[in-house]
């Protein structure tokens, strides 16, 4: 039995870590006879995570590949592939942004996070200086990264989840590519080639926001945590301590500095 006043709803394996901001960019999968206001649900998750927020027009959609999709020819990820090889693409994020920049949000827009290291930069360069644009483009959607997160039917979408969050670096870094729905990747931004290539420390950077959206700056999340040497049966010695999303970053590298473990973070305010 359970320990008296012990809260066994606590999830003992490591779940997904998803700021406000990004709750409503998941999960838009594409199914069997899917009704028009499923595909056009698909088309929009599609062109807003691939395009980046960026607002497009009708003659900027790939009219061709949302048919061949109406009418079961191709999947989500052949969709994909033709929204990433359009030329609204190349206009919007190639020909006005450095390499480095661009190499960052195809990781972003089709991986959906960031970069790990400079070596994952120097090898995308390699991509695309010996083999060309759409090689660059197709080595992020045909790789087996994305087939084990997004499959065939499943528009790719942000990725903060436990599985990064072992490394509180790369959790920050995804983090702060993704501003909220009032935030475009058309806008001019710098890479954060430097934070990899010099190992530099990330922080968490409060997000842009609109009115009647979450503003994380100002909410409250509660942490809860185990502590290395915590019985894994005395599921009540695990901490728990409340901050606000300034400090978040600095909270959670705390407990990783005394070795513990993350079990569940949750909006409290």
């Amino acid at each position: 039995m359970a320990p008296a006043g012990c809260n066994l709803s606590i999830p003992l394996t490591p779940p997904i870590i998803m700021p406000l901001w990004l709750a409503d960019e998941l999960n838009t999968e594409l199914f069997k006879s899917p009704s028009d206001t499923e595909l056009q649900d698909v088309f929009t998750a599609t062109y807003r995570q691939v395009l980046g927020n960026a607002h497009i027009n009708s003659f900027e959609r790939c009219e061709k590949a949302e048919s061949q999709l109406r009418n079961g020819s191709i999947t989500v990820r052949e969709f994909v592939i033709a929204v990433g090889l359009s030329e609204t693409y190349r206009n919007l994020f190639f020909t006005n942004n450095s390499p480095y920049r661009f190499i960052e949000l195809n990781f972003k827009h089709f991986l959906g996070r960031s970069p790990r290291n400079q070596e994952e930069i120097a090898e995308h360069v390699l991509i695309y200086n010996t083999h060309g644009y759409d090689a660059e483009i197709l080595s992020y959607i045909d790789s087996e990264e994305y087939s084990s997160a997004f499959g065939e039917n499943n528009v790719p979408s942000p990725r903060v989840d436990s599985s990064q969050f072992q490394d509180n670096r790369d959790y920050l870094l995804t983090l702060n590519l993704n501003r909220g729905r009032a935030s475009s990747d058309r806008m001019p931004a710098m890479a954060q080639v430097r934070q990899l290539a010099a190992k530099l420390p990330a922080k968490a950077n409060p997000p842009r926001v609109t009115n009647n959206q979450y503003d994380n700056r100002i909410t409250r999340y509660e942490v809860n945590y185990d502590l290395s040497g915590n019985s894994a049966t005395n599921r009540c010695a695990a901490q728990s301590v409340q901050v606000q999303f300034a400090n978040l970053s600095r909270q959670l590298q705390s407990i990783q500095r005394r070795g513990g473990r993350i079990r569940t973070i949750r909006v409290t305010s």
